[in-house]
């Protein structure tokens, strides 16, 4: 099954929207990488919560690092350093955001009957 790789970040309220239209800019050609199958920019829900999350789902981890030391990554991260951290907070996203990878145990889709 599929690798997700999510990244929570901190957004201030008043660079959210700006935020989402850079993620926007910056997914375009991500659906023609080999192994990508989705992604996700979460914002929260609760106008106290600054704490967004970026989804991507991929075929395998070789998929993910291979888009991870493409150009589209390197363009589309222009603040981040080879070891995918950013060493200073880039246009009003925090500097520690917190990545991980997991592997799906199960997929449900549409609705489940009983």
């Amino acid at each position: 099954m599929s690798v997700i790789v999510t990244n929570e970040i901190t957004v201030p309220s008043e660079r959210g929207e700006i935020v989402a239209k850079k993620f926007e800019e910056n997914a375009r050609g991500l659906d023609t990488r080999d192994g990508f199958e989705g992604f996700e920019l979460c914002r929260p829900t609760s106008p106290e919560d600054d704490r967004w999350l970026v989804i991507t789902r991929w075929r395998d981890e070789a998929a993910y690092h291979a888009w991870r030391d493409s150009r589209h990554y390197t363009h589309s991260h222009p603040q981040t350093g080879a070891d995918g951290r950013k060493p200073a907070t880039a246009k009003g996203v925090d500097a520690n955001s917190i990545v991980r990878h997991y592997d799906v145990a199960l997929s449900v889709n549409g609705s489940m009957e009983n």
